[in-house]
């Protein structure tokens, strides 16, 4: 696709001016204009995230997203595969389940930062709200505090459903969430599950798909 190649070409000849404008600020507006002008054409819908490395001797990450939207799924695979070596950055199509989910468990997560707010992935509470057994789909309600606060942010509902894909995976996401709707966070809690446990939960609907009773939350 000639839209990739012509990104490629202009991200890998600028590989560090991209890292100067992102994370220094160094002409950080022209570089976040030229590379949304680039990726645009190849769609408009396509989101990215990068990220710095955890030390010195790893790279940057860039991780491209449809967002779930299928129809975007071979562009995002052929950013991937079509890449080309790059000296400072790694590529990754879609966004992937967390692996190491201890801190979340927790509540030691760092909180995620978004335009006008912030809020940490073990702060969320979910309710299940339905399942399709047949489409093996999922209706859930998320419990988010200072909802009250934030809920006139343009991007909330993006933003939250990108946090759900960084629990459970962009592709997981596309096949198992139908629906999410947003809630305050009730005074009292109970009989919620936190939103990290949503994979295991998706399983046990599962497990208990034949019986069709699956368990309320």
């Amino acid at each position: 696709m000639k839209q990739i190649t012509t990104f490629w070409n202009y991200f890998k000849k600028n590989e560090q001016e991209i890292i100067n404008g992102f994370f220094l600020g160094i002409n950080g507006d022209e570089i976040y204009s030229q590379f949304k002008k680039k990726y645009n054409n190849i769609s408009k819908r396509i989101g990215f995230e990068i990220t710095k490395p955890a030390n010195n001797q790893d790279k940057y990450s860039i991780v491209f997203t449809a967002f779930g939207y299928r129809k975007l799924f071979p562009k995002i695979i052929a950013l991937e595969t079509q890449a080309p070596p790059l000296e400072y950055f790694t590529v990754q199509a879609f966004i992937k389940p967390l692996e190491n989910t201890e801190e979340y468990k927790n509540g030691s997560d760092k909180s995620v930062i978004f335009e006008n707010y912030e809020i940490k992935i073990s702060e969320i509470q979910i309710a299940l709200s339905d399942y399709n057994i047949a489409t093996k789909q999922l209706k859930i309600n998320l419990y988010l505090p200072n909802f009250n606060e934030i809920k006139q942010c343009e991007n909330l509902k993006l933003d939250i459903d990108w946090m759900v894909m960084r629990v459970i995976g962009e592709i997981a996401f596309r096949k198992h969430i139908q629906q999410i709707n947003l809630h305050p966070m009730p005074l009292e809690p109970v009989g919620l599950l936190p939103l990290i446990e949503l994979p295991d939960y998706i399983t046990y609907l599962y497990q208990i798909n034949s019986r069709r009773k699956p368990r309320k939350i």
